[in-house]
């Protein structure tokens, strides 16, 4: 056999390679040599995939055998040609459970299949799976949901690592089911009957890892306008787990669950949380007991599609009230607006203080200046007075000029680019002049002692937009932290491909060593400016 770059590699590493391989294309690699032979037999995972057991597009599948009949055959034959000696560490099994008349086929997607054959494969051969620490399965998302049953599983004594996509969980919680070494519970997209996946969590005593995305629950009774409401629903999530550090989350919800649920929203009790993540509807969210250490949140909620325009979701500054304490804050927000959203309702403001926060991200869509988006962003400064780290990542919203670019010619790259030229040019040079820069409205300017972070604490900035004119909020607020910003020692800064006479950066030194001279401070030679580069 010809020499191949792979055979140079040490078997280990071969190994580690195999493991995530599907089975059967690591079982062939045997074929290649000698040396490969034995090597797929020692890899501490197994990949079972029944993509390759699926009839090809448009082939008719009426007078075919199951594919999952194939499938379970050489699953089981895999597991057993695991040598005894050695430790099956990771077993992934992925399904697709759609073939019409078979044991997996039901009337309602909502319906469990559960033929046995997926707890016969997983107790078949219990001295391969002995030490198992990491078990994957996962359904199609076109697929029908596989109703695992958990409780059966002889390995689930050592498993450290459980991830489980479009599996439904209908069978009450089983009483023997434990997981006493469970870390890390990953779920996407399966069903439970209410209070089974406080089981699941509540069979984990040293959990510390979480993700849900989408974890939709059946009531045990149904609700009064049981008509109107989902026979899965997202809302209301109550969940208690008292040594979970990580918590990720992923919730889209329907008008007739944020209609009858939303006054309860998400309800957690995780009192060792050290990182949140949220991303999907502004629903309510609230912390039952205190969180100490919670060192990083990342909240995006900006996703509004499928609610109707009149649904009143919650508003993001009420989102933030139960996480006031973290040291971290990373924003994606759909516009300035929605930091001051439900202001008027709620009769004054409501976005929290947020007093041990260092680092706040912002990420967020532009669509033009306006007074409330200067009052916005002022009144995020203030709800930071020791933030020591500023990162704000302006995005130009697009669609908001659609209708204007539809009656624009200039619409190519080039043209786009002539305009701009062209734009500038026929303004005087004054104009054209980055030292022209307007200076923020009062609500900034006249109160720069009210954002304490400006006086004692700030000392790295991080801006990046792509403004349509010189003169602009962007441009204005970076003018501003370099002036206003007592202990700043640098800035990064991404202005754009603009068209400027000087880019933005070469110009905030001298902004700043200005300011400090007419003021009377002292000259601040440690401050840096720097091109961003991401």
């Amino acid at each position: 056999m010809a020499a191949d770059r792979l055979s140079d590699l040490h078997d280990d590493l071969l190994q580690r390679i195999l493991s995530l391989a599907p089975a059967r294309e690591a079982a062939a690699s045997a074929i290649l040599s000698r040396r490969w032979r034995p090597l797929w037999r020692r890899t501490s995972g197994v990949n079972l995939d029944i993509t390759p057991y699926l009839p090809a597009k448009g082939q008719d599948v009426s007078l075919r055998p199951s594919p999952l009949d194939a499938f379970f055959r050489d699953a089981v034959a895999a597991l057993a040609a695991f040598p005894p000696r050695a430790a099956l560490k990771r077993l992934t099994l992925y399904l697709v459970i759609d073939d019409a008349g078979g044991p997996y086929y039901g009337a309602d997607d909502f319906e469990p299949q559960d033929d046995g054959r997926v707890a016969g494969l997983l107790a078949a051969h219990p001295a391969a799976t002995a030490e198992l620490e990491h078990l994957l399965i996962r359904c199609a998302y076109d697929s029908q949901k596989y109703g695992l049953p958990l409780a059966s599983m002889p390995f689930a004594a050592t498993l450290r690592v459980l991830e489980l996509q479009l599996c439904n969980f209908q069978p009450p919680s089983a009483p023997s089911m434990a997981f006493p070494c469970l870390k890390d519970l990953r779920l996407r997209n399966c069903l439970f009957m209410e209070g089974y996946l406080q089981g699941m969590v509540d069979a984990a005593p040293v959990l510390t890892s979480l993700l849900l995305v989408n974890a939709a629950q059946k009531p045990l009774a149904p609700p009064d306008s049981a008509d109107d409401i989902p026979t899965y629903c997202t809302l209301p999530l109550r969940l208690r787990c008292l040594t979970c550090t990580v918590l990720n989350l992923e919730t889209f919800v329907q008008d007739q669950e944020l209609e009858a649920f939303g006054h309860i929203g998400i309800q957690l009790d995780m009192p060792s949380l050290r990182s949140f993540r949220y991303e999907g509807h502004p629903v309510k969210l609230s912390l039952i007991s205190p969180v100490p250490g919670l060192a990083r949140v990342d909240l995006d909620a900006s996703y509004h599609g499928g609610l109707s325009q009149s649904r009143r979701c919650e508003p993001m500054a009420r989102m933030l009230t139960s996480f006031s304490t973290t040291r971290a804050l990373k924003l994606n927000v759909s516009t300035m607006e929605d930091i001051l959203d439900g202001e008027k309702e709620h009769g004054g403001i409501i976005l929290p203080t947020f007093p041990n926060l260092n680092l706040l991200h912002l990420d967020v869509f532009y669509e033009h200046e306006s007074g409330v988006t200067v009052l916005s962003m002022a009144r995020l400064l203030r709800s930071c007075p020791a933030m020591s780290e500023l990162r704000v990542m302006m995005w130009w919203n697009y669609n908001h000029e659609i209708q204007r670019e539809n009656k624009d010619p200039a619409t190519t790259p080039f043209a786009q680019s002539m305009d701009r030229f062209e734009k500038l040019a026929s303004k005087p040079s004054s104009r054209c002049s980055i030292s022209k820069v307007s200076q923020l409205p009062a609500v900034f300017t006249d109160n720069c002692a009210l954002f304490s972070c400006l006086q004692t604490s700030l000392r790295k900035v991080t801006l990046k937009f792509n403004a349509k004119e010189i003169d602009c909020f962007q441009v204005q607020l970076a003018k501003f932290l370099a002036e206003n910003a007592m202990v700043l020692e640098e800035m990064h800064i991404d202005d754009g491909s603009q068209f400027w006479p000087e880019h933005l950066c070469h110009k905030l030194t001298r902004w700043r060593d200005e300011s400090f001279r007419k003021r009377n401070l002292p000259h601040t030679a440690s401050f840096q400016v720097h091109q961003l580069n991401l």
